[in-house]
């Protein structure tokens, strides 16, 4: 397996391990960075965490975005949201800008503001270049938005964007490269009371494309299971339950068409094939010392 990066509670770590990594086996660290603080290269509890190929992106509890050097451990760059008194982002996503010019992007769900912010990261600016949303039940709003997928098209270019929440609006919302709304899918429900409305979700935490399959992943967090959907919302079948996750928080898809989850309740990050819906390994154990993690919200590779 690839090395990973894994985004935990209080630090992040990058590891290296294979796929017969046993459950409760703790991982082997190539390099840990991080530690709790507010200068540059600390975290106030990270929360969500993506790689762009050469850097991180981690945004924490103190709604502080900062780009990090995966080999030094280094903050390149660091800025804040444009407010957080009443909450902080809980996802964020690299994808390309809206546009015909697809050049590197940062989607941030603002969840505590409704709304998604839009960084062009080849400018420099520390301000969102856009922002679509606000509160509501209505189409295009959002109670409590948690993550964003951004489907490409072949030249790269942005061909929809997809907005889990909760809170109420346990739904996926569709945008165009507009930023226009076309469609939602799903409304809360647990999972055992689900078979009037198989598209019901507890807190859809991260969402995902599969590009090997052009499918969407959802890890519905508090019915601990991972969802799998055509990109026009139609359910494909459901992996896990009670007995299988605990707290899915974070996704990272693989080029291989397999998934890897961390668990936010079970200390740990699964390898699951998505066609299957087998185990492919299960890495890390509960703890704070090297190779532990306590309750991961992110993983990216």
């Amino acid at each position: 397996m690839a090395r990973l990066i894994l985004g935990v509670l209080l630090v992040a770590a990058l590891v290296s391990c294979d796929r017969k990594t046993e459950a409760g086996q703790a991982l082997r660290v190539v390099r840990m960075f991080g530690e709790p603080g507010r200068q540059p290269g600390q975290f106030m509890y990270p929360r969500a965490i993506d790689s762009d190929g050469h850097s991180l992106w981690v945004v924490d509890k103190g709604a502080r975005i900062q780009q990090i050097d995966p080999y030094s451990g280094q903050a390149l760059r660091g800025f804040q949201t444009p407010a957080w008194e009443q909450g902080k982002p809980t996802g964020l996503t690299i994808g390309p800008m809206p546009g015909d010019d697809p050049r590197p992007a940062l989607y941030v769900a603002d969840t505590h503001y409704h709304r998604v912010l839009v960084y062009d990261l080849e400018s420099g600016s520390d301000e969102p270049a856009l922002t679509f949303g606000a509160y509501g039940t209505g189409p295009g709003q959002f109670i409590y938005p948690t993550d964003v997928a951004v489907l490409t098209d072949s030249a790269g270019r942005v061909e929809r964007i997809y907005v889990s929440e909760y809170g109420g609006n346990d739904r996926i919302s569709v945008f165009t490269p507009d930023l226009e709304f076309v469609s939602c899918f799903g409304d809360y429900g647990v999972a055992e009371e689900a078979d009037a409305a198989p598209i019901v979700f507890d807190r859809p935490q991260s969402i995902a494309i599969d590009p090997s399959s052009r499918e969407l992943i959802v890890a519905d967090a508090c019915n601990h299971r991972l969802g799998r959907f055509s990109l026009d919302g139609a359910l494909l079948g459901w992996i896990g339950g009670n007995d299988r996750f605990r707290y899915p928080y974070g996704l990272s898809m693989l080029d291989d068409g397999t998934v890897l989850v961390a668990e936010f309740g079970g200390n740990r990050v699964a390898h699951v094939d998505l066609r299957t819906g087998q185990d492919l390994g299960v890495l890390g154990r509960a703890g704070r010392g090297p190779g532990e993690l306590a309750s991961p919200w992110g993983v990216t590779t």
